[in-house]
This record gives C-alpha cells, sequence and structure tokens, in this order.
C-alpha cells in the first residue's frame, strides 16, 4: 500500500487564505514542508479520501494523474474535505476517456451532489455509506467509523485494508467515540493518520491535539491493534498551533510519530 499525503492542513491552509499572523508570516518565510495546503490522500493512485479545493494543484505539485482515480472517499462535508463542484469537470468536454469514477459517502455527500452537480449524471455510481457497515471496493475492504467531528451532520473515519496491510485514516476527530474504538478491536493497523488540528496546543471537542495522539497511541498499544512496529502519523495542522514543522518533528519524535507534509509518500 502506498498512501501519499496530499495535503496537511486544515481548512485555512498555512499559511492561511487571508491571514498575517506571526504564524504565516513565518511558514511564508521558510517554506518548504511549512506550508501546508487542504487535507486529502491518495492510495495507490486509484482510491481517493477526500476531495478539498486544492486537489488539483496538489496533484500538477506531484506529478499525478486524477483521470487514474476510481474511487472517492470522502470524510465529511466540510468545505476543506469535499468540494463537489469539482466532480462537474468529470464530464466532455471537459474530461475524456478517464476511469469510471464512484463517489462514497454518508447521505449528506450524496445529497450534495446530487443537489449541486447535475451534470455528473452517475447515479449508479454515488454509493451511501453507514457508520460500522463495511463495503468491498474492487478487493479492498473499508469500514466507516464515527468520528468525533461535525456534530450537526457527522464525519467518518476509515480503516482500508488493501493487499494484506491496514490503515486507519483518522481526520477528522477528536478522542474517538467508544463505539469506534470498539470497532476497531478485530483489527492490527500496519499505518494510523491521526488529526493533530491543533499541534501542542490543547485539543478540542471536534479536533485533536498532541496529547490526544499520545493517549490514542497509548490505548492502540494497550488494546493490541496496534504494535511497536505500526507507523503513526501526526496530520492536518492548522495555522493557530503556532509551530514550525521543525518544531512538531522535534516534539513527536521521541514519541514514535512521523509528522505528516504535503506530497510526503508512505510505502507499507
Amino acid at each position: 500500500m502506498r498512501i501519499r499525503i496530499m495535503g496537511s492542513g486544515a481548512a485555512e491552509g498555512w499559511p492561511a487564505v487571508f491571514c498575517r499572523c506571526a504564524s504565516c508570516r513565518r511558514a511564508r518565510e521558510l517554506g518548504g514542508k511549512n506550508v501546508r495546503s487542504r487535507s486529502g490522500a491518495l492510495i495507490d493512485d486509484d482510491l481517493k479520501i477526500d476531495l478539498p479545493p486544492d486537489t488539483y494543484m496538489q496533484a500538477l505539485r506531484d506529478g499525478l494523474e486524477l483521470g487514474r482515480v476510481r474511487h472517492i472517499l470522502i470524510t465529511h462535508t466540510h468545505h476543506d474535505h469535499f468540494f463537489p463542484g469539482e466532480l462537474s469537470m468529470y464530464v466532455k468536454p471537459f474530461a475524456h476517456d478517464p476511469e469510471e469514477l464512484h463517489v462514497w459517502g454518508d447521505q449528506w455527500v450524496v445529497e450534495a451532489i446530487r443537489n449541486r452537480v447535475g451534470s455528473w449524471n452517475a447515479e449508479e455510481r454515488l454509493h451511501e455509506l453507514k457508520a460500522f457497515e463495511p463495503v468491498e471496493i474492487e478487493g479492498t475492504r473499508v469500514l466507516p467509523l464515527k468520528a468525533a467531528h461535525f456534530p450537526e451532520r457527522g464525519c467518518f473515519n476509515y480503516v482500508i485494508e488493501r493487499g494484506g496491510k491496514t490503515l486507519l485514516y483518522g481526520m477528522d476527530s477528536a478522542w474517538f467515540p467508544e463505539e469506534s474504538w470498539e470497532a476497531q478491536r478485530s483489527f492490527r493497523f500496519d499505518v494510523v493518520i491521526l488529526d493533530c488540528t491543533h499541534g501542542l496546543r490543547p485539543e478540542s471537542s471536534v479536533h485533536g491535539g498532541a496529547e490526544t495522539l499520545l493517549r490514542t497511541k497509548a490505548r492502540m498499544l494497550e488494546e493490541g491493534t496496534a504494535t511497536e512496529q505500526t507507523l503513526f502519523v501526526a496530520n492536518h495542522f492548522s495555522h493557530n498551533a503556532r509551530v514550525t514543522h521543525e518544531e512538531l518533528v522535534e516534539f513527536f519524535g521521541p514519541h514514535g510519530f512521523e509528522v505528516a507534509y504535503d506530497g510526503m509518500v508512505i510505502e507499507v
């Protein structure tokens, strides 16, 4: 399994779109891994997680061909994870001969596409997911878990099994709901990617911070869903975290976490 972190930032990006705070000025000056676009990932060139408004430029930056994507899993309908208007570019005359594309998400995702992207005309390729009900997607097993995020509508984290490897993709969430902890117990994860929106600052009710990640790893090791060989990755950072990439690496290194950055590739 090859996992590419296409975007490692929160809703505003980092530096944020209209912001002139010290944290954003510092990111502009330092550049490199301190520049973070909106969150999304790609698995093995054909399975996309989320469709943020930065997807097109991310693909150009990384030399990716989005016409090869066959399936998109949407975590939730917040704009930084789901920009449905982009799907209108899938049809002629905007696109010729792409792979057949399927989109998977909750009822709100399906409803948004039906209401806002009428030209897509792909009802048979819209798939409504429900929490804790697994699906098979061309040999890949996907289990949606409830996240602690977006209480008005809900949000999914995903367990993805492919090629003998298992990924837990935890964007966006604070401390997992107990029912999601229970649903994880039969898995042994090779990679765990967790929401660290608040960086080294305290967590909130809808986003994680460093302490959330450390507690999550400790519980997973205790319950046996992770081992010392599991790769843990901190991801999805807000400019309000006020720390550089290098400062995050310095903090998380002793705790056995990698720190995500735009374009990061994980091979397992």
